[in-house]
Parts: structure tokens; C-alpha cells; sequence
């Protein structure tokens, strides 16, 4: 707990304090979803060490005394929940800052949104098209060509980064390429074997903004500085 509220009040402190700061968690059943098209999404995290959700109630305390909005829909991913959040206010002409480590964001990127990582490296539009030669709202089709381990998502056996962002280029999507002289290559029959998967895949990948989220959610107004993790362990007799 003191690790989440201390690397939160330090994200916002530097990287966002003219900004409104929201935190979001995944539903109970978030994944019921995605798993029913994609059998085994996120079956690798079944052993994982799963005991810091106990401290989750003692968290949204945490971000209560700390006027911290949050929020948590049953059967809907945070991060489908995020990327509704920051179209939306995009769309109010807002920028937006995701703090996270989930390349899944990366298909958010344009001028009015960064990627914030742990490591405080910031992530741009242009750092992806530099990193990996597409733009971000190709990145479902190129993580369906390539796989995403962290999803249990295997992608095409054969297909790497070079071979994906070479079938990708002026900006193409999967739905360009059936039929295209670009799968001609021998190594790229797989991708035709496994159409209908591979489209199952960036579907998956792809985050939704459509999500009807909370009206309080949002308020349009900046953070107030927030209070040291000490302090809010202390209120909260935690300490």
C-alpha cells in the first residue's frame, strides 16, 4: 500500500499536476469476456501471487481520503474503462497521461496522450513509430501478428517484429492484407491458415471505448497536491 500511494502521489506530483487523477481496477470478472473468444487469454496468470488483492479495500479507502476518484465495473477490464476515459476527454480537447506498463495503451497515442511507465519513461506517438515502425492504431494488428505474452496471446509462429511492421507498412490493418501479394512469402502462410484466430486476437488486443462509465467519474477539474502515503496509513490507522 504505501508503495502504490507513494509512486502515485510522485507520478502525479511531476508528470501531471495540472491534471484530474483517476485510478482504475479490474472487475471481478473482467475477463469473462475476452476469455470466450480467445480460449486460454490470460490463463498464464492463474499462478501468479494473487495476496496483494487483499489489500484492495484498504487501497479504495486510501484513495477516498485522498479525493481520489476510482473506479471498478464487474466484468469489464481497466483497461477498456481507460481508454473510454481518455477518448472522451480528448474529444473535450484534454490531454491525457496513462500511467502504466501495459503496451495495450500504446494504441492510445496521439499528441494529446502519453504513456507513463513505472521506469517514468514517457512514451509518445512518435517514440512508437520509431520503436517498432507502425503507428499506434496498428498496434492490435502487430501484436496479433507477433503475440502477447503477457495475454497468453501466441500470435503467428514465424512472424517477428521486422516481418509484422513489413506487412503493416503505409499504414495497413489485418483487413488489408487477406488477399494481398504481401502474404505471398512462404512464411506468411500461417497467417492465412489462422485468419479467423488472428482476428480473434487483435479483437482481444483492441480496447474498447464504449464503456458507460459513472458520472461522477469525471469531473473536468485538476488534483488537488495529494498527501503522503505516511500520512494517509496514519488516518486510516494502517501505519
Amino acid at each position: 500500500m504505501f508503495g502504490f500511494l507513494a509512486l502515485m502521489r510522485k507520478a502525479h506530483r511531476l508528470h501531471a499536476a495540472d491534471h484530474e487523477l483517476v485510478v482504475v481496477f479490474d472487475g471481478e470478472n473482467a475477463a469473462a469476456r475476452r476469455a470466450a473468444a480467445v480460449p486460454g487469454y490470460k490463463a498464464n496468470r492463474a499462478a501468479a501471487d494473487h495476496t496483494p488483492i487483499t489489500a484492495l479495500p484498504d487501497v479504495k479507502r486510501a484513495l477516498d481520503a485522498a479525493a481520489v476518484r476510482w473506479t471498478e465495473i464487474d466484468e469489464i477490464e481497466g483497461d477498456d474503462i481507460i481508454a473510454t476515459a481518455t477518448t472522451s476527454a480528448v474529444k473535450a480537447g484534454r490531454s491525457v497521461v496513462c500511467y502504466s506498463s501495459d503496451r495495450d495503451f500504446y494504441q492510445l497515442l496521439l499528441p494529446a496522450v502519453t504513456v507513463l511507465t513505472p521506469r517514468r519513461t514517457v512514451i509518445t506517438a512518435a517514440e512508437i513509430h520509431r520503436r517498432y515502425r507502425i503507428h499506434p492504431c496498428q498496434w492490435p494488428d502487430y501484436r496479433a501478428l507477433t503475440g502477447d505474452p503477457a495475454d497468453n496471446i501466441p500470435g503467428i509462429r514465424g512472424i517477428g517484429p521486422t516481418t509484422a511492421a513489413t506487412l503493416l507498412t503505409d499504414g495497413w490493418h489485418l483487413d488489408q492484407l487477406r488477399n494481398s501479394p504481401r502474404l505471398r512469402n512462404p512464411r506468411c502462410h500461417p497467417i492465412t491458415h489462422q485468419w479467423t484466430e488472428l482476428l480473434a486476437w487483435r479483437d482481444a488486443i483492441r480496447l474498447r471505448t464504449d464503456i458507460s462509465l459513472p458520472d461522477t467519474l469525471i469531473t473536468g477539474q485538476p488534483t488537488a497536491p495529494l498527501p503522503r502515503a505516511a500520512h494517509l496509513l496514519d488516518q486510516l490507522h494502517l501505519w
